[in-house]
């Protein structure tokens, strides 16, 4: 017995000893120029060497560098782990203001942000209802996949996997994950054209190499090096591992959540009423408001929480996660519905860039360019590509758009995204019916629309009188507010 423990445990070293290696490797690809030029992410680097020495590609193409199958098996399960870890870091000794602070720092990009992501639920709603399902003959779930893939992510695709399978939808696991692959890079090359036509359009300027402007990055990069500094300070063997219990802590409320969630849906009343969707529910949407109370628990025991570490327990967890969950993707699925897939696709890109050309300029009262590229860039990407191409054209964040897009994540994520809303689409799609759950998606798209435009929009009009109406209105300031 003692010898099958140690050679399980020599297989399964192994295997993460092999997948550490891919991933060392996809970082180091990414800084070759060519690949770097393309500013794709390491671990979908990774997740595309892992893909290639697939018995699916290299198995059929060269069978002698083909890595063995049962490897992919055991990395397939990783992401639906890994993205509870993910989730539970995401508000873990992040500060939170009141909701109306938020609100008016965030409330434009909000609405933008929301309109997109119930917009995809719209379109790939009318798609599955006309098209998918009655001519084509897929499951009315696909319906949820744009916002899954496309605003949720490899993370969320990978880790609603559960969810697809229990539904009888286990296809749609590799159709998200492919769609969340595809999303990326075109996010990659549409972002760069629609920055270098924003220059030509003037909507942003170029950044010029004056003496403020290095001034200005010379001090971030010192900043950096002082942040680098005190993260490795607080990289202790003690703190790393306090960190991990901490974060285990916040699954482990999480799961208790999901109980208690499905032992309700149990009792008498709810079964009476029909109540039957949390049990669809996967764990890592619950994993966020886990991490919130594991926050306060530790706070109240005295404890401190690095925001640095938990940064970097969350990024290797979804660096992990992205990697597997590209490289154990089926293409077998995919090239069965290409033309699913296409469809999909293409629906979900028209739409992101008809929000940002047509939408954003009459939702942003002021620097819509910057603001509307930041949401967009994230709506196909990540949240890194946002921020990437945020840089790019507005390097000292002159238009704080940086600060409204953070404080929009934290009044969006917990529902669409890969929150709340994303775990229930599907769940939703069964239990109310195609027709209804897209009416209803289209009342909350129409009512998020509206708002922007109607609202935020005409504050675009009154900023011209603004100055003028605050400084004849203001009091003398004895205590003023900064």
């Amino acid at each position: 017995m003692l010898e099958s423990l140690v050679q399980t445990a020599g297989y399964y070293g192994y295997s993460l000893l092999l997948l550490g290696a891919f991933l060392v490797a996809g970082f180091a690809a990414v800084r070759i120029p060519l690949v770097r030029s393309l500013f794709l992410p390491g671990s979908l680097a990774a997740g595309a060497l892992l893909l290639a020495f697939s018995p699916q590609v290299a198995g059929i193409h060269f069978p002698d560098v083909q890595l063995p199958g049962l490897y992919y098996d055991d990395w397939r399960v990783l992401p639906g782990l890994l993205i509870n870890i993910v989730f539970a870091c995401l508000f873990l000794a992040r500060p939170i203001l009141p909701l109306k602070r938020m609100w008016s720092l965030a409330g434009p990009q909000v609405a933008f942000g929301q309109t997109i992501a119930w917009g995809q639920y719209v379109i790939g709603g009318l798609l599955a209802l006309f098209v998918l399902v009655p001519l084509l003959g897929m499951s009315p779930l696909t319906a949820a996949l744009i916002e899954i893939s496309f605003e949720g992510g490899h993370g969320t695709a990978a880790g609603l996997a559960p969810v697809f399978d229990q539904l009888g939808f286990s296809e749609g696991r590799d159709l998200a994950v492919g769609l969340a692959t595809t999303s990326m890079v075109v996010a990659l090359v549409s972002g760069i054209l629609v920055v270098n036509w924003g220059r030509r359009k003037h909507h942003v300027q170029a950044p010029r190499r004056t003496a403020r402007n290095l001034a200005y990055h010379r001090r971030i990069l010192t900043d950096l090096r002082k942040e680098g500094v005190r993260v490795r300070d607080q990289v202790t063997p003690r703190r790393l591992l306090s960190h991990l219990l901490l974060v285990a802590m916040a699954v482990g409320i999480g799961w208790i959540l999901h109980q208690g969630l499905i032992a309700v849906e149990e009792t008498p009343l709810a079964r009476e009423v029909g109540l039957s969707v949390f049990r669809y529910v996967p764990l890592f949407p619950l994993c966020m408001f886990g991490g919130m109370i594991a926050h306060t628990l530790w706070k109240w025991s005295g404890l401190t929480v690095s925001r640095p570490l938990v940064d970097i327990i969350s990024a290797v967890s979804l660096s992990v996660l992205i990697a597997t969950a590209v490289g154990t993707m089926s293409l077998g699925y995919i090239a069965n519905h290409m033309t699913t897939f296409t469809l999909l696709a293409v629906s979900g890109i028209v739409w992101i860039l008809f929000a940002f050309f047509f939408l954003a300029p009459r939702m942003f009262h002021e620097h819509w360019f910057q603001r509307g590229l930041v949401d967009s860039s994230q709506s196909m990407g990540t949240t890194a590509t946002g921020l990437l191409f945020l840089y790019q054209v507005d390097p000292e964040d002159k238009t704080n758009a940086v600060e409204g897009y953070g404080y929009k994540q934290l009044l969006f994520e917990p529902f669409v995204g890969g929150g709340f809303v994303t775990a229930l689409s599907m769940p939703l799609i069964v239990a109310w019916g195609l027709p209804v759950f897209t009416a209803v998606c289209g009342v909350i798209f129409t009512t998020w629309l509206v708002l922007g435009i109607r609202y935020f929009g005409r504050l675009r009009i009154e900023d011209k009188m603004a100055p003028e109406r605050t400084s004849a209105s203001r009091k003398p300031a004895t205590n003023p507010a900064r």
